[in-house]
């Protein structure tokens, strides 16, 4: 679990309320599920989830990680 304080501006607030939770669940002996959960509350938090949902978003961050765990 982490959290972080940063806006849809990606700049420090503390008003900011946003946890990452990343799970590892083994599915067999070279099978490693990852789980990940975003929670975030703040004034702005529908664009904030739009910049974390678009391609430059977490899922763009996560394809980045599995073509270099890949290579």
């Amino acid at each position: 679990m982490l959290s972080w304080h940063i806006n849809s501006k990606f700049a420090i607030d503390e008003s900011v309320v946003s946890e990452v939770e990343v799970r590892f669940i083994a599915e067999g002996d070279d099978v490693t599920l990852v789980e990940l959960e975003h929670r975030i509350e703040a004034a702005d938090s529908e664009a904030m989830r739009a910049a974390v949902d678009s391609p430059g978003g977490w899922s763009g961050l996560l394809e980045a990680y599995r073509a270099a765990a890949s290579a």
